[in-house]
């Protein structure tokens, strides 16, 4: 299979995705007395659509380095897009529950399954990556393997507290808009 076929098709899943994720978003009516409510339903899509949006990025960006496409890394792309198409339930759950610790652990279970599908694709997929040194390899693997260690902490967190896995749901997203230091040094200095 060409990889551009397989990236092709991811990117039209991923659309289906955020399309049923706005879909399923049932806002209440909206007052002046329930206004934090409507936010709170608004920025919990916000918050998915963010995850979503960063994973396709990354998988992108990663994927234009693939020389080579395994039967493997297919599987895995399907198992990854067919967690990632789960997003919407616990956004849904999350927005409709939001002080149910149950919806926390929902979104963190779902959120770490899609960290490690793709962290799995990402290894599976490296020995077939060209123009990437062994060091922004690493680098980003590293990270892939966080994301899931956070997003899997947010699940013991949901039961002390709804507000400490809130804080991991927002910061594991943030943390990518952070630039790596030694990545950027890497691609200073072998630029692609």
């Amino acid at each position: 299979m060409k990889k551009e076929k397989l990236d092709a098709f991811t990117d039209a899943v991923v659309a289906i995705i955020i399309t049923l994720m706005v879909l399923e978003i049932k806002l209440p009516q909206v007052t002046a007395a329930n206004l934090w409510e409507v936010l709170r339903h608004i920025g919990i899509y916000a918050l998915s659509f963010v995850v979503i949006g960063i994973t396709w990025l990354n998988y992108n960006t990663f994927f234009k380095y693939i020389d080579k496409i395994t039967p493997r890394i297919i599987w895995i792309n399907m198992a990854f897009l067919f967690l990632l198409s789960l997003i919407p339930l616990p956004t849904q759950a999350l927005g409709e529950a939001f002080f149910l610790k149950e919806s926390h652990i929902f979104y963190g279970v779902i959120l770490t399954a899609v960290a490690a599908s793709y962290s799995l694709m990402y290894k599976a997929a490296t020995r077939y990556i060209g123009h990437l040194s062994k060091a922004e390899i690493k680098i980003l693997n590293r990270k892939n393997w966080m994301a899931v260690g956070f997003y899997a902490l947010s699940i013991p967190l949901s039961l002390v507290s709804i507000y400490l896995s809130t804080a991991v749901f927002i910061i594991m997203p943030a943390i990518y808009f952070i630039p790596s230091k030694k990545l950027i040094e890497e691609t200073d200095q072998n630029p692609i």
